[in-house]
């Protein structure tokens, strides 16, 4: 059976300083599926009359959204401006107490005479021209611009506006849990005035963000949440709006998925629009600039494939993964920026926001352990140099994982340089590790960033786990030595004695006898003499065991040293 996906998109954007850490977005609370023999044709709204019958003064009856009870009410509002290309109606009760003529006249003048970007063009004519015309279900060619006090779940959480592609359709919607659902027919901006000053200042990126809403939602109506508010952000953006709260969450909480909004509450609710906002505009700084963003809106697919067959359709031949890791790049080269040269690839060029790592160490060792990373969520790792005479890090990564893992890592040289590359994921067993020797004498610090990138339907499911490593001094070489009592066969020893003495490491040893560990990641111990030191481990096995078939491995933190089985006498590595 085939459905109809009705959304209603929100947005949370940007109000003055004292509601911002309040903010709520309802689309998880009111996307719905509904039958399509659940449509019917009575009508719900009265017709609108052609544009030149309606005067201001008009009084009309809206259906509109109580997010606290899961249901439609009614207001009753009053047309109080009217311009080319919009229909201003307040809600009676918000009219000469939360809005006045100088609302609806701030209003009016941004949506269609000027913006900040443009004293000559407003929010319209900016966005129409970019990404196209709206739909005009009512055939008046206008969009209603609804000011009405949104009904929230409480007073701390603040639903700055919204579109309801219900509205879209005619008739009336049954719902088991919404009841009905009644249409306005009519194309609508649903926008809060309960928390905005009089002079509308914050009420405009709304507009503009509500606006490339209905828009996207003409080419392509089941457009995943991710895409279709970093576009509507981007919008925004492009109008000349600051969107200095949703970037500024995100730089607080940069570890969130990109693409995961399921799981959203109202902590990181704002960085969510952060990051889709910031994955547009990297689009935009590098791959073809305001162009792209508008293919992107009116392509039909959604998701990944929309990303992808927008970029082919442009001559660009890169995946959404790739792009993603290059993304990842780029938020956490922001805190280098100012002491190094960031390559082309991993830099804004519109806005430089500035992300700090999740995890930085300055002292070593440094352990990592039982770390969460979701689908499409981005860590950064960062060793700075702890002492001026420290030689060498070894950094080791592991998961129990083993495919669609990418991790990048960066290195800032003395110089300023600052290079990035791919560090190879063992698929085999989960793991990665990267010796850096000249770490402390060439290399100032180090920056490891994995992330989860698996594109399928299931994504907001996936998570991975990781442990990472982080050693002073470099990982250098071994000579291992594995020695059978002369006087106890069931007695063993494993010593391996490093080729530098500097720096005291963490050696581990594991056994593992027909694919079962029978000693795992135990301890070496640690002996210093005069002329030289080595790490050591004793054990005994059982009588049954047969010393060819025990496998033996030393490892560095998830770094392998050495391995070999009990029968092999000496191994140089």
């Amino acid at each position: 059976m085939r459905y109809t996906i009705i959304t209603v998109l929100l947005l949370t954007l940007i109000l003055s300083p004292q509601y911002s850490e309040a903010f709520r977005c309802g689309t998880p609370y009111l996307k719905i599926d509904i039958a399509p023999e659940l449509l019917t044709d009575v009508p719900t709204a009265p017709t609108h009359p052609a544009a030149p019958a309606l005067s201001i003064g008009f009084q009309r009856t809206f259906f509109a959204i109580d997010f606290a009870r899961r249901q439609q009410y009614t207001i009753n509002a009053t047309l109080r401006a009217s311009g080319p290309h919009c229909y201003i109606f307040v809600e009676d009760s918000e009219w000469q107490e939360n809005v006045t003529a100088l609302t609806v006249q701030t209003i009016q003048t941004a949506f269609e005479t000027l913006t900040p970007a443009d004293p000559r063009r407003g929010i319209y004519n900016i966005l129409t021209e970019n990404f196209g015309t709206p739909p005009d279900i009512d055939g008046n060619q206008k969009v209603i611009l609804l000011l009405l006090n949104i009904r929230d779940i409480s007073t701390h959480h603040v639903t700055a506006g919204y579109f309801f592609p219900i509205d879209q359709h005619r008739g009336m919607l049954h719902h088991p849990t919404f009841g009905p659902l009644h249409s306005n027919e009519a194309d609508i901006l649903y926008i809060d005035t309960k928390k905005r000053a009089a002079n509308a200042d914050t009420i405009q990126p709304v507009i503009a963000h509500e606006l490339l809403h209905l828009i996207h939602w003409k080419h392509s109506p089941k457009e995943e949440t991710w895409i279709d508010e970093g576009c509507a952000d981007y919008a925004a953006f492009q109008c000349g709006y600051d969107l200095y709260q949703h970037v500024d969450a995100f730089q607080k909480t940069p570890n969130i998925s990109l693409t995961d909004w399921a799981q959203m509450n109202q902590t990181n609710l704002l960085a969510h629009y952060g990051a889709s906002f910031l994955f547009v505009l990297y689009l935009h700084d590098h791959y073809g600039g305001p162009q792209t963003v508008a293919s992107l809106v009116k392509n039909p697919l959604d998701g990944f494939l929309g990303i992808a067959h927008t970029l082919q359709t442009r001559g660009i031949d890169r995946t959404f993964s790739d792009i993603f890791a290059d993304w990842k790049v780029t938020n956490y080269l922001t805190t280098w920026k100012i002491i190094g040269t960031v390559e082309k690839p991993f830099r804004y060029h519109t806005l430089v926001p500035t992300i700090q790592p999740l995890f930085t160490h300055e002292t070593y060792p440094a352990l990592g352990k039982n770390k969460k990373l979701t689908n499409f969520a981005a860590h950064a790792i960062e060793c700075k140099v702890a002492t001026s005479d420290q030689a060498g890090l070894n950094l080791s990564f592991s998961t129990q994982r083993n495919v669609n893992v990418n991790i990048k890592v960066a290195y800032l040289r003395n110089t300023g340089e600052i290079f990035v590359e791919s560090l190879p994921f063992k698929t085999a067993d989960g793991t990665a590790s990267v010796d850096i020797p000249n770490f402390g004498n060439d290399v100032q610090r180090f920056m490891l960033i994995p992330s989860l990138q698996v594109e399928n339907q299931s994504f907001s499911q996936q998570s991975i786990t990781y442990n990472y490593n982080a050693f002073e001094g470099s990982l250098g070489s071994y000579t291992t030595y594995v020695l059978p009592n002369p006087i106890h066969p069931n007695y063993w020893e494993i010593i391996a004695v490093p080729s530098e003495a500097k720096g005291v490491h963490s050696l581990t040893l594991t056994l593992t006898y027909q694919n079962r560990k029978i000693l795992d990641a135990k301890p070496m111990i640690y002996v210093e003499n005069k002329d030289n030191t080595l790490y050591r481990y004793a054990f005994h096995l059982k009588p049954e065991i047969g010393t060819a078939a025990v496998k033996w491995g030393i490892r560095r933190g998830d770094t392998i040293i050495d391995e070999g089985v009990l029968n092999q006498l000496i191994t140089d590595n």
